[in-house]
């Protein structure tokens, strides 16, 4: 009985905060619902002890949403993508970063990459935190901010439970990049990528662009339960420099564009082998001109062909187009050009060597 009353306790704090549950229903009356149903439910003998448990924590979870869950602890670790930092310059001056899993090796590729877009006289950054990795340490996050950040300047701070202080992270060294960046960022931004671009924006260094950030910037704790299952539950907070918090609020774009999240995918993948530009760019379909004329081809007639004998061509086959990229690039590439006009407000308009129109002369009677 003790045990089905702790049930009943434990999983009325559950129900009480479900939107699906009557709100001001009272704990003596889920408790009574709850006695109701273990005995007079039509197969009351399904409602064992093991059933309202595990409802006691599948509800408990659903309301905590990403503050907590259960994992496999065959991959605790691991998202399935590849790992690594895939850097290279879109145009001479645009450059694209973007890390896979947000490690410590990923951040001394960062910096490599860094200091060659430095070296390239590169101006401009987009660094991608798309990535769908899984949650990762504070430390690779504070080591990836100072390739960005001042020296001595504040980072983050990190509140951790039962704690009224937080312990703040500090920029030690100096930092590779100081140009100009955007960050794209979307719902499947981990807590590592969704605290540097919130820093990087509150610090005024970087605009965002994608998708709204789910809000999970804390840090994560995972403990086995059992065999087979360990528990991720949030352990600490992340506040930034001015003691605001994203958590379970999220960071909002500055430019919003959508992506499914599928096409995302889609689009990285084919950036593993290909490079970024393949998504943002299209490859024309070849036509008859003067050096297809010079070499005696006709590449109109050749696709004509191949279609007409139910042969598919390369142009049918659907390419996976990164537009949250393709808007970031089109941004640059505009502020650029209206930066780069010079207009003289002063000027005046030249002397004209047409000679002057004849005024009309009225007619008298």
């Amino acid at each position: 009985m003790r045990r089905l009353a702790f049930i009943l306790t434990f999983t009325t704090a559950v129900c009480a905060a479900s939107a699906t549950e009557p709100k001001d229903i009272s704990q003596a009356g889920i408790q009574t619902a709850f006695r109701l149903l273990q005995k007079e439910y039509i197969r009351s003998s399904d409602l064992t002890f093991d059933v309202l448990n595990r409802a006691a924590l599948a509800g408990l979870l659903e309301r905590l949403d990403f503050g907590a869950e259960l994992v496999p602890r065959t991959s605790e670790a691991k998202s399935g993508a590849l790992t690594g930092v895939q850097g290279e310059l879109i145009t001479p001056q645009i450059a694209y970063l973007r890390p896979r899993e947000f490690t410590a090796r990923e951040t001394a590729e960062m910096e490599k990459h860094l200091r060659a877009f430095v070296a390239a006289k590169a101006a401009h950054l987009i660094l991608d935190l798309r990535s769908p990795a899984p949650p990762g340490d504070f430390d690779d996050a504070a080591d990836m901010l100072s390739l960005f950040v001042l020296k001595n300047e504040v980072l983050f701070k990190m509140k951790q439970m039962n704690q009224t202080a937080a312990e703040t992270e500090t920029n030690a060294r100096e930092p590779v990049w100081s140009q100009s960046l955007l960050v794209l960022v979307d719902d499947e931004t981990n807590n590592l990528g969704e605290t540097i671009a919130a820093v990087l924006r509150q610090r005024k260094q970087a605009l965002l662009i994608g998708a709204a950030t789910r809000g999970g910037a804390v840090r994560y704790e995972t403990v086995p339960v059992d065999a087979e299952w360990s528990l991720r539950f949030a352990r600490a907070e992340v506040l930034l420099a001015d003691d605001s918090s994203v958590f379970k609020k999220g960071l909002q774009p500055d430019f919003p564009v959508t992506l499914l999240t599928t096409t995302k995918r889609q689009a990285f993948e084919a950036t593993d082998d290909k490079g970024v530009k393949s998504t943002i760019t299209d490859q024309p379909r070849a036509r008859f001109n003067e050096a297809a004329l010079v070499a005696d081809k006709n590449p109109e007639l050749d696709s004509y062909i191949k279609r007409s004998a139910g042969q598919s061509l390369p142009e049918d086959a659907p390419k996976p187009s990164d537009t949250v990229l393709q808007r970031a690039v089109d941004l640059i590439t505009t502020r650029t050009l209206f930066q780069s006009a010079k207009i003289d407000w002063n000027r005046k308009a030249p002397a004209s060597n047409e000679p002057p129109a004849r005024r009309a002369i009225p007619v008298t009677k």
